[in-house]
């Protein structure tokens, strides 16, 4: 009778293992050198390329289309949002603008700093971009102050100050029409945050608008593109740690009232990296703790745990190697080759060693041992080999390079893991022997464990009908997996980048996640902002033309008006000497009795309640203030001023500035802005702000779909991150049917009899559909992170199943029970180093990692069920088929 596949395969790889065995010494010594001088190339040329956007192929269209708006518009490409938000408006502009300055100073690690709206031009024309309603408010307000205001631009200290309000208070108490409620409310804040020894600014440019102010009016954004280097694992690095100290030197901090925070793709890059390595790496030292202790367990030997680990690590350092060698690099996702080449390749370590163990226990000698081993699991490794390397071969077609290039490289490891575990591992073992005397051989399991192990095949019927339906339940559910394609989700929620960027989708007018639509002239530009203008979804749409303001004439005649209002004497600021600490409480105290008369006077309830609020405060700072020596007088009302009036000088020149404001053109408008809407080819950027949250998946993609519908060819990063998700899921799709079909065609070729592909792939099938229901049932969606646990499910489950079906055509147990062999044994422990090793990513700060834990967890475990529990009950069915038949 003709041989099978698997019976020449043995008897060749016994043969090996012979030669192994013979010049075991020889073979380490060689191994070791190779390792060495492996070990040095791949330290000098194995890089790492943390660019996300080279991972998908630049021929998808979206790339396409994104790759011309970065050659349009460079600066928008891995850019920094630094988001400023201060107590004030002017403290907001102050910071930004001291930090842009300091910024720019540093060429060789920002290639491009842009704060909007600070030079001349805007300052000089800004008021020119209020509508009608704002610009005539402010002129009202003006002149309803300007009598006052008049009065501390002579005198701007704490004595001009207070003055001014009892002058005002008196004006009111004559009967003139004056509303100072928010005054009166400011200065009780400040007087509050000074009795509390805490930091507090007054914000004239709300007090002149007349109106109160959101967050938002206290925000800036500085747009910061940092120079990268993609050989580091951290390109952004360098320049996140030289901003922070900019602003530490600068005093922006927020016990001075000012926050800053750093956003934006490259900085989430980056702190999603730092993330992740620091869960890696606890989890890291964890897992081999953890995969040491299950790894000694399971072999029940300290020889056998070396010599695995010694082979596992060597055979890690051949493949990275031929990653040196073969790509060049490695990226965010073909890292994880390390990860799938220890769940996977320990797999065979395990198989190998069990089954010598066990023969060992039963008298046999080392050599025979060593050969019968080769025999017996040689053959099933070569073919789980050949299936797992199929199986990660088929990525390398896809469009997602970086799973191509992780196939291509955890493909080869396969094989690099079979030749280490068939030549260095019969080695070592060779010069490290076990002997059946030093393991002492076990007597007879208890009983209690017998009739466990048993169980499967006792309950073959009953297990049986309760996998068929827990199948038919997780295929009904399998339509409700869902992918998210959104990677905010994935990273650390309590990142400061993260915090940042969510408040800002948040809002419509600085959402950072605009689309782009690239016009070539100026006519088609407007065509799309008025057509995009119109969906429903969209906010606003923004084109150069803009940034020319509109009723230029009516606002142009208010500011002349607004000019001769305050005239030119309200503008200028006071340099005259500063009052005496007496003058300056005596002033206080004046208004404090004006006040008190005018409360007990007046009638109208909303101002006196502010009043009363006032003077409460005021009466509390007077008898603190009275409590204190000179010095600390001296201290507390220079920092009250300062809370005060600081702000003042600073918004009266801008005041100043702004009622200089001429007629704007689109000629006139300043040259750094026209390079951020019109590229040096002439294209015309078209922005398209959202206006619902796109925090929201639904709301994300109702965004990208209606400007789509316009401009199919739109850009930005809704865009990239909805297509890239249907790119990545389409082609694990591909890879999935492409490899599964190449399995069972191999399978089909190699195994006798052909029901035995069944007892392979059914078992592999349940677990796969139960996995998916699980993420349904358990809201786990995939996603760009653990989409990476489907290879090593599929090549765990595969191995399993072809090492049980093999042990049971090779060398079935005389108890008829397959729980009790070493094949099981390893299949249970193999599947536990896995859980150990990628389980505590769980707990991960990084969603990403924790929901690649938990998945591969969970898969793991209904794929050891599947093997353990419904394929023995199948091979029960099997064998009383043959034997009826």
């Amino acid at each position: 009778m003709a041989k099978s596949f698997g019976e020449l395969v043995g008897q060749a790889l016994a043969r090996w293992v012979n030669v192994a065995h013979r010049f075991a010494l020889w073979f380490v010594l060689l191994a070791s050198i190779i390792t060495v001088a492996l070990l040095y190339y791949t330290a000098n040329n194995l890089g790492i390329n943390t660019d996300t956007a080279e991972m998908l192929s630049e021929t998808l269209p979206f790339r396409r289309n994104y790759s011309a708006f970065k050659t349009a518009f460079p600066q928008y490409d891995d850019a920094m949002l630094i988001v400023i938000d201060a107590e004030t408006p002017e403290a907001a502009q102050d910071a930004s603008t001291a930090l842009a300055a300091q910024l720019q100073q540093r060429p060789d690690l920002f290639l491009l700093v842009y704060l909007p709206g600070s030079d001349s031009f805007f300052q000089k024309h800004g008021l020119l971009y209020l509508n009608l309603t704002e610009l005539n408010d402010l002129a009202d307000n003006l002149a309803n102050i300007q009598p006052l205001l008049g009065r501390l631009t002579r005198d701007q200290n704490l004595r001009g100050l207070f003055s001014m309000l009892t002058a005002g208070v008196d004006a009111i108490m004559e009967g003139e029409d004056l509303d100072l409620t928010p005054v009166f409310d400011r200065i009780k804040e400040a007087i509050e945050a000074s009795l509390a020894q805490r930091y507090y600014a007054l914000s004239w440019q709300e007090l002149m608008l007349g109106a109160e102010l959101t967050p938002e009016d206290s925000r800036r954004l500085i747009l910061v593109k940092p120079r990268l280097d993609y050989v580091k694992l951290l390109p952004a690095e360098t320049a996140m740690k030289a901003l922070r100290l900019m602003a530490e030197e600068l005093h922006l901090t927020e016990d001075r009232g000012v926050k800053v925070r750093i956003t934006g793709d490259a900085a989430l890059e980056y702190e999603e990296l730092l993330s992740v390595t620091r869960g890696a790496g606890r989890a890291g030292i964890l897992a081999f703790i953890m995969v040491g202790i299950v790894l000694f367990l399971g072999l029940g030997s300290p020889r056998l745990v070396f010599t695995s680990l010694a082979t596992l690590i060597m055979g890690l350092i051949w493949t990275a190697s031929f990653a040196a060698a073969a790509v060049g690099h490695l990226n965010l996702i073909s890292v994880a080759f390390a990860v799938l080449y220890i769940g996977l390749s320990v797999d065979y370590t395990i198989h190998f060693c069990l089954r010598y163990k066990e023969l060992i226990q039963q008298s046999t000698s080392h050599a025979s041992a060593l050969q019968q081993t080769a025999s017996d699991v040689g053959s099933s490794l070569v073919l789980c080999s050949i299936t797992t390397a199929i199986g990660f071969y088929a990525f390398i077609p896809t469009a997602f390079k970086g799973v191509a290039e992780l196939g291509l490289i955890s493909g080869t490891g396969m094989f690099i893991s079979l030749i280490a575990n068939l030549t260095l591992l019969p080695a070592l073992l060779s010069l490290m022997p076990l002997s059946a005397k030093g393991l002492g051989a076990k007597s007879e399991r208890k009983r209690v464990v017998a009739e466990f192990l048993a169980l499967p095949t006792v309950h073959a019927r009953s297990i049986r009908i309760g996998a068929l339906l827990l199948g038919v339940g997780a295929v009904l559910l399998l339509p409700y997996v869902t992918f998210d394609n959104n990677p905010m989700n994935l990273r650390d929620p309590d990142s400061e980048s993260v915090i940042a960027f969510r408040e800002l989708l948040a809002q419509s007018r600085n959402s950072p996640w605009t689309l782009t639509v690239l016009a070539a002239t100026r006519e088609d530009a407007t065509r799309y902002a008025d057509s995009l203008s119109q969906l429903e979804p969209v906010e606003m749409s923004v084109t150069l033309d803009k940034f020319v303001p509109t009723d230029q004439d009516e606002k142009l005649s208010i500011i002349e008006e607004i000019g001769l209002i305050v005239g030119p004497g309200l503008l200028q600021i006071s340099s005259g000497p500063e009052p005496s600490t007496a003058e300056q409480i005596a002033a206080i105290h004046d208004f404090s009795v004006t006040l008190e008369k005018f409360i007990d006077t007046s009638t109208n309830s909303s101002i006196t309640n502010a009043a009363r609020r006032l003077y409460d405060g005021l009466d509390r700072f007077l008898t603190d203030l009275e409590a204190q020596d000179p010095a600390g007088q001296e201290q507390i009302l220079k920092n009250l001023q300062t809370s005060l009036l600081g702000s003042l000088p600073t918004r009266l020149n801008a005041l100043n500035t702004s009622l200089e404001a001429e007629r704007v053109s689109r000629e006139n408008l300043p040259r750094n802005l026209m390079e951020h809407w019109v590229s040096k080819d002439g294209r015309h950027r078209v922005a398209v702000f959202p206006r619902e949250n796109l925090n929201e998946d639904a709301a994300l993609r109702r965004f990208v779909a209606a400007v789509q519908s316009v401009e199919p060819d739109a850009t930005g990063f809704p865009v990239i991150y909805l297509e890239a998700g249907d790119a990545v899921v389409k082609a694990f799709q591909q890879a999935f049917l492409l490899s599964l079909l190449a399995i069972t065609v191999l399978l089909l070729i190699l195994l006798r009899p052909k029901t035995d592909v069944l007892l392979v792939l059914l078992p592999l099938l349940l677990a796969g559909a139960l996995t998916g229901a699980a993420s349904v049932l358990f809201h786990i969606p995939f996603n760009f992170a653990n989409i990476i646990a489907l290879p090593l499910l599929l090549g765990i489950g595969v191995d399993s199943g072809i090492h049980m079906v093999h042990r049971m055509r090779t060398a079935p147990p005389s108890s008829g029970q397959m729980l009790q062999t070493s094949t099981a044994r390893a299949v249970f422990y193999s599947a536990l180093t896995t859980i150990c090793s990628f389980g505590n990513l769980a707990v991960s700060p990084h969603r990403g990692m924790a929901s690649m834990g938990i998945l591969l967890t969970i898969g793991i475990g209904f794929t050891l069920i599947c093997i353990l529990v419904v394929l023995p009950t199948l091979m029960v069915t099997r064998q009383q088929s043959a034997a009826v038949d």
